[in-house]
């Protein structure tokens, strides 16, 4: 499995400024036109006071740009608003990066949110007649594989679960868009199979909201591009943190909605493939995995499981006693399964541990955010 960063921009909101409306002290502009503006203040909202030829004005960007910083940007609308391209090249590679890793640090569970607002938001009933704009094929498409990247007591007849969710999540189809987008402009008709993952299916939501909102002036649009567009910025910025793992640490990072009778709970995955601290044949395909569930009932539980040529290590860590004695009669269940897969169990038992899915989350990202030097917090 090889995960791509998203060198191209999946949606032209990530790399620009957005000015709401005009004012009498914005200055005189033109369509193609190319200015440069700096960044004077930033706002708790998100939004940031910029110099524009010599004038101040208020405008909102995905990027996470800091005061002081100097962008130079290209006038693509005046109307009904007021939108400055700023070029992919003029973005330097560790900063897109870094801006990625920022983001996912200032809400690590915005994917998980995702998911449960995006069922009923991006819903044909809710949607309404929004439906018939974004279409409905489209719609009908989103709601299939949302319901299809929950863990659900009909996953568990999916062997392949894992395996098919990094496909319909949108991982793998970097290579295929790049292709489709130099063959012909219009990537909402020419992104293979997009209509089968997630991340395509919200370029193509986002590219038809974008359109409308060029000519029609329309809030509830508006309000449901800057959900799509914040989605889509979302699916991205875990396609980077993988893509990241991969190459430096030879490890990847999932976060899959498990699907209770009442609620929605987490599964946090981190799966290594190789330790490259470890050397000589007893580190030779050795994988290690490990889950960060947060439960329904059973509440926050860790499984650190080590795999060595058909052979498993396996430790669960519960918060309370009381709940590893309701797991451990499941483990000679699973015990015997994993056997009957040809495993040989090394090791497999629940003990009662406090710890703190968090600090072990962060724990797996030490290295990302410092190898940059950069103030994450900043």
């Amino acid at each position: 499995m090889k995960i791509l960063p998203p060198a191209i921009a999946p949606t032209k909101l990530n790399h620009l400024l957005q000015i709401q409306k005009k004012t009498e002290f914005l200055p005189p502009l033109s369509i193609g036109e190319e200015v440069v503006a700096k960044v004077m203040e930033k706002h708790p909202s998100g939004k940031m006071q910029i110099m524009l030829k010599n004038s101040m004005v208020i405008a909102n960007s995905e990027l996470q740009l800091q005061k002081g910083e100097k962008v130079t940007v290209k006038v693509a609308q005046l109307h009904p608003k007021v939108i400055l391209h700023i070029g992919q090249n003029k973005i330097s590679q560790n900063s897109r990066v870094m801006n990625y890793l920022r983001f996912y640090r200032s809400n690590p569970k915005a994917l998980f949110e995702f998911f449960i607002e995006g069922i009923d938001k991006l819903s044909l009933k809710n949607l309404e007649k929004l439906a018939t704009h974004l279409g409905e094929k489209d719609v009908k498409d989103m709601q299939s594989v949302l319901k299809s990247l929950m863990f659900s007591k009909e996953s568990l007849k999916n062997p392949f679960f894992l395996r098919d969710y990094v496909d319909k999540f949108g991982y793998l189809m970097e290579k295929g868009l790049g292709e489709a987008l130099r063959k012909k402009s219009n990537r909402t008709m020419n992104v293979k199979n997009a209509s089968q993952n997630l991340k395509g299916i919200l370029i193509n939501m986002s590219d038809r909201l974008q359109s409308l909102m060029e000519t029609r002036n329309l809030p509830a649009v508006e309000k449901l591009a800057g959900f799509i567009n914040s989605s889509l910025k979302t699916v991205d910025t875990h396609q980077v943190i993988n893509y990241q793992f991969q190459e430096h640490e030879g490890k990847y990072m999932f976060h899959i909605p498990l699907l209770f009778p009442e609620k929605m709970g987490l599964a946090e995955i981190f799966i290594n493939f190789r330790d490259r601290n470890s050397k000589g044949k007893d580190s030779q395909g050795k994988k290690s995995a490990l889950f960060l569930l947060n439960m329904d009932v059973l509440g926050e539980v860790i499984v650190e499981a080590q795999i060595q040529t058909k052979k498993i290590d396996c430790v669960l860590k519960c918060e309370d006693e009381n709940v590893c004695d309701f797991i451990r009669p499941c483990l000679v269940e699973l015990g015997e399964k994993l056997m009957a897969l040809g495993y040989s169990i090394d090791r497999l038992k629940c003990v009662a541990q406090k710890n703190n899915l968090n600090a072990k989350s962060d724990a797996q990202f030490q290295n990302q955010f410092s190898r940059e030097n950069i103030n994450i917090k900043a």
